[in-house]
Formats: structure tokens, C-alpha cells, sequence
């Protein structure tokens, strides 16, 4: 019976080094967790209608998409896009876009290129219609944005700028750099 206690005490010893062995192993090694494989989405929405209201629960945004993938980081792409930016019940901008990006955890999304968009010049309420290969969209702010090079067409003038922001509901508009504009004269 007295050699049960030191072999007791070195199967205990023996236990923690090897319990403290795998502790350091485990604190040492990276867990490398994988994402389904090639991208896939955790949901494919087709043929989807978007509706966005505002805190009063008027429509501000209304949407069409030939398809919409959400993907486990909460991001999103969208294909084959319209949108009809909305203030005060008017159609303020209508926006095509062949693909669109929606960034993890945010309300706004990007149109992907070739991006047209149509609306009215702020001064003279002329048509208007903006092309550009990129466009923010920001229904928290009611503002599209792009940095990118645009053309724009109306009847009145045409020109091109680098960057344009636009607020829908305050029916403003802001070219950034590089404004060239050619103006037609009234008959």
C-alpha cells in the first residue's frame, strides 16, 4: 500500500504536464476557419422589389433587381438594378446599373458601371441624364455621390466634371472638379 500513494501522485503529475502541454499547443496554434467555398451566398433573392421609407413611412427608395446574393458578412451584390430615388412623392432620379455592391453593415450601396442616371438640373428643372462608371447611393442621407469621371446631357447644355454629389430631397447638385459645360442657347 505505500508505494499506491507515489504512483498516485506521479500519474497526477503526469496528467497536468500533459494537460499543460495541450494548453500551450492550443494557445499557440491559429484556427483557420473557412468560407463556403467559392463565395457562395447565403441567400439568392431573384426578381426582387426594394422599397425604402422614410421615418414619416413614405417611400423614398423604390428598386428592381434581377437578382440579390447576401453573403455571411451581411454585404451583398445585386444584378441588373433600377432604382427611382423619391422626395416628396416625385420621382427625383431614376438609376440603371448592370451590378451593384451592398459593403457588410452599411445602408449605402454601390452602382457598378456603366451607371446611368436620370433626373432634372436643380436651377432650370431641365432633363437631365448623368453617366459614370461608379455611384454611391446613400438612403440615410438621401445623397448619391461619385468620384469618378461623369457626362452629362440635356437639352440645354452638356458638359463633363470629375466627382458629382447630388441630394434628392433638397433637390441640389454639386460637380466637383474639372467642370467643362457647353450650353445651348434658347431659340
Amino acid at each position: 500500500m505505500n508505494w499506491r500513494r507515489p504512483a498516485i501522485a506521479l500519474l497526477l503529475a503526469a496528467a497536468m504536464a500533459g494537460l499543460l502541454y495541450t494548453f500551450q499547443r492550443m494557445d499557440s496554434t491559429s484556427v483557420q476557419v473557412q468560407s463556403a467555398p467559392g463565395g457562395l451566398p447565403r441567400y439568392t433573392l431573384a426578381d426582387a422589389e426594394l422599397t425604402r421609407f422614410d421615418s414619416d413611412g413614405s417611400p423614398t427608395l423604390l428598386g428592381q433587381a434581377a437578382t440579390i446574393e447576401y453573403f455571411d458578412d451581411q454585404s451583398g451584390r445585386a444584378q441588373d438594378l433600377q432604382a427611382d430615388l423619391i422626395a416628396d412623392g416625385d420621382k427625383t432620379w431614376h438609376l440603371t446599373s448592370p451590378a451593384a455592391t451592398l459593403p457588410a453593415h452599411q445602408h449605402r450601396f454601390m452602382l457598378e458601371g456603366p451607371v446611368l442616371a436620370s433626373g432634372q438640373w436643380p436651377d432650370s428643372g431641365d432633363e437631365l441624364t448623368v453617366r459614370t462608371q461608379h455611384l454611391w447611393v446613400d438612403p440615410d442621407r438621401h445623397e448619391i455621390d461619385t468620384d469618378a469621371p461623369v457626362d452629362l446631357q440635356s437639352p440645354s447644355r452638356t458638359g463633363s466634371a470629375v466627382g458629382m454629389r447630388a441630394d434628392w430631397t433638397e433637390q441640389s447638385m454639386q460637380l466637383q472638379r474639372n467642370v467643362k459645360m457647353s450650353y445651348e442657347p434658347p431659340r
